[in-house]
């Protein structure tokens, strides 16, 4: 009868006799019953088996924030997979609202979208909408969905739209009229009209402006036409608590004069941070107008980006006693006469800031940059003027003049230790005969002077002068840079024996000075003797207007287009400034 029923001979080490005995006693159902029972024990015992793993130990809040870190933004198939692994992750991930908040996506199919938003159930809701990445078709009915259903749970709304592309949304956008929740927004590339029974036509961007949203920290507006009028009598008392400001035009009709800037600015006392990019102007009103000081007590940021004249005008108007970071890029423009103007402003604009202990001048690519600190650091201070063309020689130019005198005049600057420059020796021709002395006797703190590819020669001839007139006992209380210890150059024969010079001439005033070299990989043409060289050198700094600087025509020219390091040098510096602001 065993042979019959097939029972082993031999028992399994881990079952007994007597368990063994029972089954080959027992009728089907109660085999069906002990399968059950043991299935349900060895569940159990993997269960508790799996409970010793570490990732198992692991508290839920601990839990949450790896799945969180390793969960891409707008992105659902991760957080599908990972409630995939085990019960427990299941649990935890259809129990967390806010892990399904971050993988919303306006482009996911309608069915799976209005799931995941049913699973963030009350939380504020973030959206980025960009009409570029629709690359299935969803993300307009989606985002129409939000904007009927659950816009006044949004905290942070970004859209960018082409022309007509947005259309699709306009009637649901219309009935918007609260956004209690409401923190940042971002409007970008919108500027169609829609039908208005007041105005005739109202801008897409204005239906978002005139929604009352009182928590509105942020707001963003780039390539848009809009009303500045809304923003004052609309967004502007609903939302006291805005703090960041950016409006980036490409519109001029959608430009605000100074006067309407002003008093938008002076309705927003929360502002800490304004970036304006084409987005004022001067006008003739402007002009004849003496608009009121505009108080900004919390504001640490002013970008800005105008004209000569606009940018003169509202910094004067301003008072910013809270301000570390001031970047302006100014268009001057071959006409342009107000720079000693927009100079004034940055004086009264920075007069509360902390010293800069770093100036840098460059020139290139028709962009004349003056930067003042380096890096991430804090307080930033950097003027670019773009569009600075090099004038024809027989006519005036007292531009440079008048931005190398207004540098000198930034109380801010007063203690710079570290200079420096690259400059152009057409520019530098512009000069007034004093200007470089009256901008080394404020800066006099200097103690280390660097210069870029391009030397300014003339600054050079300016320490000269000033040292050989000390050796002969003149005017020795007027000594230039009396800190100055050290100069860094690039290795040019001819420039060396310049500095050379210079450095035996305040020598022998009883201040030593340092020279050091970068070199430079660069091929050199043989010049003349370094004994020939030192003879023209002399002659040029006796009268520069008769003799010509001497060395290779590849370092001396003042042609831009001339092959140098200059370009890699400008382009590494706007790189830098890039970074910055990307920051």
């Amino acid at each position: 009868m065993e042979n019959l029923y097939c029972i082993p001979v031999s028992s399994p080490v881990t079952l007994s006799e007597e368990f063994l005995w029972t089954i080959a006693v027992a009728d089907a159902d109660e085999i069906d019953q002990m399968l059950q029972m043991l299935r349900a024990a060895t569940v159990y015992a993997s269960q508790w088996r799996n409970s010793f793993a570490p990732a198992a130990r692991l508290p839920g809040d601990v839990l949450l924030l790896i799945f969180e870190h390793v969960l891409p933004g707008r992105h659902t198939c991760v957080l599908r997979t990972l409630s995939q692994v085990c019960r427990r992750w299941r649990s935890t991930i259809l129990q967390s609202p806010l892990l399904w908040r971050k993988a919303l996506n306006l482009a996911d199919r309608t069915t799976w979208f209005s799931e995941v938003l049913r699973r963030t159930r009350t939380v504020p809701l973030e959206f980025f909408f960009d009409i570029a990445e629709d690359y299935t078709g969803y993300a307009i009915p989606n985002l129409t969905t939000v904007m009927n259903d659950h816009f006044w749970r949004c905290v942070s709304l970004h859209i960018e739209g082409y022309k007509e592309d947005i259309e699709e949304i306009v009637d649901s956008c219309i009935t918007m009229d609260k956004a209690p929740l409401l923190r940042q927004l971002s409007i970008h590339n919108i500027s169609c009209s829609l039908p208005s029974t007041r105005d005739g036509e109202a801008e897409i961007p204005d239906t978002f402006l005139s929604v009352l949203a009182p928590q509105l920290v942020s707001l963003h507006m780039e390539g848009c036409a809009f009303n500045w009028n809304i923003v004052c009598s609309r967004l502007a008392p609903r939302s006291p608590l805005l703090s960041s400001l950016c409006v980036r035009n490409f519109r001029i009709q959608s430009a605000a004069t100074v006067v309407q800037l002003l008093s938008l600015l002076e309705s927003f006392p929360s502002l800490k941070d304004l970036r304006l990019q084409n987005s004022f102007f001067s006008s003739e009103a402007d002009r004849n107008a003496r608009p009121r000081k505009v108080v900004l007590s919390q504001l640490t940021s002013l970008v800005f980006e105008s004209s000569t004249v606009a940018g003169a005008m509202l910094l004067a108007a301003l008072e910013l006693p809270s301000l570390t970071k001031l970047e302006a890029t100014i268009d001057v423009g071959p006409l342009s006469t107000d720079i000693h103007q927009f100079m004034e402003g940055v004086q009264l604009a920075t007069c509360r800031m902390v010293h800069l202990p770093y100036l840098y001048i460059y020139y290139g690519h028709h962009l004349l940059i003056m930067h003042s600190n380096h890096h991430h650091h804090f307080p930033t201070l950097r003027m670019t003027f773009k569009n600075w063309a090099l004038r024809d020689p027989a006519v005036p130019d007292t531009r440079f003049t008048d931005l190398i005198r207004g540098i000198a005049d930034v109380a801010v600057l007063r203690k710079t230790q570290d200079l420096k420059v690259s400059l152009l020796i057409s520019i530098e021709r512009c000069l007034s005969p004093g200007a470089w002395a009256y901008f080394l006797r404020h800066l006099k703190m200097i103690s280390f002077i660097s210069f870029g590819a391009r030397t300014p020669v003339f600054l050079i001839r300016t320490l000269l002068l000033d040292a050989f007139r000390d050796n002969e006992g003149i005017q020795v209380r007027s000594r230039l840079l009396p800190s100055l210890k050290q100069i860094s150059l690039p290795s040019i024969p001819e420039l060396k024996i310049l500095i050379d010079i210079l450095a035996d001439a305040r020598s022998q005033v009883g201040i030593p000075l340092a020279v050091s070299t970068i070199s430079r990989v660069r091929p050199r043409h043989t010049g003349p003797p370094p004994e020939v060289v030192r003879e023209i050198v002399r002659d040029w700094i006796a009268d520069p207007m008769v003799h010509s600087i001497p060395g290779d025509s590849t370092w001396f020219v003042d042609d831009e287009g001339t092959d140098s390091d200059e370009a890699d040098e400008i382009d590494e510096l706007l790189d830098d400034l890039d970074d910055i602001d990307d920051e």
